[in-house]
């Protein structure tokens, strides 16, 4: 778990610098720059109480990542034409601060009334998120397969399906099993160390394994010389710029 996190905070961290100095931004990418600044976060504090913050916000930014690219290719005009350019820097914000609130009165709850909420949290993304992460992978698979040869967007698509995928295999058996004991009340299989253990070497894996799609999605195979790493993440994240026809 630590050589994880060793791997992905430097990962994330060039993400970072990169979308957040290097390239200019667009609503796409501020998506993308706060999801890594929550997996660096999450990485950060593996250990400490902040993780369950940045794993909510985490998972909050990618179902909005996901259902952004959703609306994408389903209202290809509107997305690009009636949308608002702060809207993506708005929903960021309000995702941080309700991931905060929430946490911060999961806390509350612990300390006045004794109650164990370590998986609640990990209740609200199986209630809220995986399906809606679920639902918009299916969709944008679906329109890939359709439109592959007149989609401009295969790159980033690609790189956005990747990533809901890598999140499913990952999260999906450990949120379903957190799921089954909340809903029969076996909440006492959630107290054996085993239990934070894989949750927290599955987040750090979901964490570290971002910046790696984002790099071999966004390289050209037959370039036999090394690219910039800046010149890689200009060439996937441009085509939100793109007209699509």
């Amino acid at each position: 778990m630590l050589i994880i996190c060793f791997i992905g905070i430097p990962l994330n961290g060039i993400v970072i610098w990169l979308l957040g100095f290097q390239i200019k931004r667009n609503p796409f990418t501020v998506l993308i720059l706060n999801l890594a600044i929550a997996d660096f976060g999450l990485l950060l504090c593996i250990f400490f109480s902040l993780l369950h913050i940045m794993y909510l916000s985490g998972m909050f930014l990618l179902t909005a990542i996901s259902i952004d690219r959703c609306v994408a290719v389903l209202f290809p005009i509107w997305h690009r034409c009636s949308r608002p350019k702060s809207l993506s820097s708005a929903i960021c914000a309000f995702l941080w601060i309700f991931s905060s609130l929430l946490i911060g009165m999961l806390n509350i709850t612990q300390h006045v009334f004794k109650y164990r909420h370590f998986s609640l949290d990990l209740v609200v993304t199986v209630v809220l998120c995986v399906p809606l992460i679920t639902i918009s992978t299916v969709i944008v698979f679906t329109k890939m397969g359709f439109k592959s040869k007149q989609m401009k967007r295969r790159r980033l698509l690609l790189m956005i399906l990747i990533t809901l995928l890598c999140f499913l295999i990952l999260t999906l058996p450990l949120d379903i099993f957190v799921f089954i004991t909340h809903f029969f009340r076996l909440t006492y299989w959630l107290q054996h160390g085993e239990f934070d253990t894989c949750f927290n070497l599955c987040s750090s894996l979901n964490c570290s394994v971002n910046p790696v799609i984002y790099f071999l999605v966004g390289r050209k195979k037959r370039l036999q010389s090394r690219e910039n790493v800046k010149v890689i993440f200009q060439r996937i994240f441009k085509e939100e710029e793109a007209p699509e026809t």
